[in-house]
């Protein structure tokens, strides 16, 4: 028995899993039309659907509580909201966004007319400005006009009943039932539209944000090293010596690669190029937690010893200079050694980046008059 139920209950819970999505696939299924966006007829389906349920509880109330023949419009109601949502599957959008907005109309209007001004039907008209305003294709002035209707036959109605027409007496019973049902479904549309609303315009806002950090990666990297280039690091400078404290320090070293040139002629371009990447992931793994280093140009790169004075960037650089003439780079068939100068200035905030560069510029150039593979401090 026990075997029989927990085998009834598995089957029974596999089953209402394509049940709900088959639910899902009707109602979020593409229009008919090829030039029409599927994501106004969905919303649509989903407000017919809240209102069809909306109508489905006033002719329970209707026959229950009210004992009135209200019941017969929320029934009429609820084949006309059938009858947009059907229509969506057919294209026309636009179309059924108005037909929809007519149908709203005359049924909050005939409810607040039925019921009187305690319970505030005609305030769930303001739904479908929003709705208006999330169709893109029309033009902004239908919009203010479509919006400037719908107010003026909100306030038009409730001045209406609250100092013209005559106040229906109910029993508190029915009033809490009336306002329950109302302020639920004001909140399941609004909640319903703009959360459409959000995953509208938050999932193009994310793509835009994604492509200008795609772009801003693209002006600031070089392609080849992956390293940050001039204008990323001359950015990043910048921003570290404005959020830098007083006693905050920084240097600075221009560094080149010895007879380059002399490689890209023996070994080809490609094998300068291989060189030139095989550095910048020693200088990558080198540099953490140090500063950071970009590709200055060509073969030139430029290191930033943050938080560091010149001393210990002379310490740190001498390490890695070792390191690089120890390392063996092996291109296709050919085996050779690579060395570097550099070019060493302690940042003075009186001088400023461009010329501390400037001076660690002079520095290399003078290392490399001296003979190469040094470091000038």
């Amino acid at each position: 028995m026990c075997y029989y139920a927990c085998y009834v209950t598995r089957r029974e819970g596999n089953m209402s899993v394509p049940v709900f999505q088959k639910i899902k696939d009707i109602l979020f299924k593409d229009v008919a039309a090829e030039n029409e966006l599927k994501d106004l007829a969905v919303l649509l389906r989903m407000l017919c659907l809240i209102n069809f349920a909306f109508n489905l509880t006033m002719t329970f109330i209707s026959l229950i509580s009210l004992g009135s023949n209200l019941f017969q419009w929320a029934i009429t109601f609820m084949v006309f909201y059938s009858f947009v949502m059907w229509m969506t599957y057919w294209g026309h959008s636009s179309l059924c966004v108005y037909v929809y907005s007519l149908v709203m109309i005359i049924a909050m209007l005939t409810y607040s007319f039925a019921i009187g001004p305690t319970v505030g039907f005609q305030f769930s008209l303001y739904t479908l400005i929003l709705l208006y305003c999330y169709k893109t294709d029309d033009n902004p002035a239908i919009k203010y006009v479509s919006s400037a209707i719908i107010s003026l036959v909100v306030i038009g109605v409730w001045i209406y009943l609250e100092y013209l027409s005559k106040m229906i007496e109910f029993t508190k019973g029915q009033d809490l039932a009336l306002l329950l049902t109302n302020t639920v479904y004001l909140s399941v549309t609004f909640i319903t539209i703009t959360g459409f609303y959000y995953l509208k315009f938050a999932s193009s806002e994310h793509k835009i944000l994604k492509y200008a950090k795609k772009l801003e990666k693209l002006a600031t990297m070089d392609p080849l090293t992956q390293l940050t280039n001039r204008r990323g690091m001359m950015e990043h400078l910048e921003r570290y010596i404005a959020n830098a404290s007083n006693e905050g320090m920084l240097s600075l070293a221009l560094s080149d690669i010895d007879f380059f040139k002399r490689v890209n002629d023996t070994y080809g371009h490609d094998a300068g190029d291989y060189v030139l990447v095989e550095l910048s992931k020693i200088f990558q793994d080198f540099m953490k937690d140090k500063g950071r280093i970009s590709r200055w140009g060509g073969e030139e790169f430029l290191f930033s010893f943050e938080h560091s004075n010149g001393d210990y960037a002379y310490e740190q650089l001498t390490k890695l200079k070792y390191q690089i003439e120890k390392n063996t780079f092996r291109y296709k068939e050919y085996v050779f050694n690579v060395t570097m100068t550099f070019g060493l200035e302690e940042f003075d905030d009186s001088v400023g980046i461009s010329k501390t560069i400037e001076h660690a510029d002079n520095k290399l150039y003078q290392g490399k008059a001296e003979g190469r593979n040094r470091i000038i401090y």
